[in-house]
């Protein structure tokens, strides 16, 4: 499946606490590492890794960071002549793991300069794929400008809205496959997505703007997702979390990867890939093979 990538490259700098510190409180750490990640990295690297011939579109700056990051994506197969190298520096998230949850602070840097001038340079690789993958690290009014084009032409628009802001009802009516977690579900329809009513009333609305697939991550209780006129549930499957950095990001290349097979198919699959996941430490290092996916499965049936 050919897939383009329209996103964020960012270095993590991660270190790891039994607790989140207090305003004006100095704690210590039990580790740190310096990681390739970024939302749009991390969700290439996850489709690469489970097969897909996938192409970067984004930005990196002149430094040691950006050079590392295309490397990282070079050596996971992912095609980096879409991305563009500027003079501010690459984007950096500084993350705190606690107890395996992570809190984010982000320095977009290079990641603001992925321009519709660069989407028009490389709009024909966009326009040659099978579906465009997108999240909001990068400037809005690129994400939605990729999304029209590319819903225009029959190529599939899956967005993933992280971190979330106002989203443009014209970005809304370009997706085919919106991937969400419960804040950002909150913050999209106002209705807080804590009981299965509630749910359901945030998949309704939602749909009112012909999203064809929605998905809702629910943490440790899976996820719930549009089939035709239905909602269902995906259970989670059971993992002991170490690191929920990439999770969310495996979960979104993974489906990719599967969507054209069935939305059971697709769920299922990326459940089991996200579940991998958060049992390793880092970003882009802790997301499986397609190879570790299918033992999963197989072994649970």
């Amino acid at each position: 499946m050919n897939i383009v990538v329209v996103g964020s490259i960012n270095t993590d700098l991660v270190i790891n606490t039994n607790r989140v510190p207090k305003i004006g409180e100095t704690i210590s750490g039990n580790g740190f590492a310096v990681n390739c990640g970024g939302k749009g990295v991390n969700q290439a690297v996850a489709a690469a890794k489970l097969g897909g011939n996938i192409t970067f579109i984004g930005a990196a700056g002149n430094d040691e960071n950006g050079n590392i990051s295309i490397k990282n994506l070079e050596n996971n197969g992912i095609d980096t002549k879409c991305i563009a190298r500027t003079n501010t520096n690459t984007g950096v998230a500084v993350i705190t793991v606690c107890n395996g949850d992570n809190c984010i602070i982000l320095d977009s840097g290079a990641n603001n300069l992925v321009s519709k001038e660069l989407i028009d340079r490389n709009k024909d690789v966009i326009l040659s794929a099978d579906a465009v993958v997108m999240q909001l690290e990068i400037p809005i009014e690129t994400v939605t400008y990729v999304a029209k084009i590319a819903h225009s032409a029959g190529v599939k628009v899956i967005l993933n809205p992280a971190p979330i802001v106002e989203l443009p009802s014209e970005l809304l009516q370009n997706t085919d496959v919106f991937i969400l977690n419960e804040t950002e579900a909150e913050f999209v329809t106002k209705v807080s997505p804590d009981t299965y009513e509630n749910r359901q009333k945030c998949m309704n609305i939602l749909k009112e703007y012909g999203i064809g697939t929605i998905v809702l991550t629910l943490g440790a209780d899976g996820a719930v997702y549009t089939d035709e006129n239905d909602i269902k549930h995906q259970k989670a499957f059971k993992a002991e979390v170490v690191d929920t950095t990439a999770a969310g990001d495996t979960f979104i290349g993974a489906f990719c990867m599967k969507m054209n097979e069935g939305i059971e198919t697709a769920m299922k699959y990326a459940t089991a890939a996200s579940s991998i996941t958060v049992s390793r430490k880092g970003a882009s290092k802790s997301i499986p093979s397609g190879a570790e996916v299918d033992e999963l499965l197989k072994s649970i049936g």
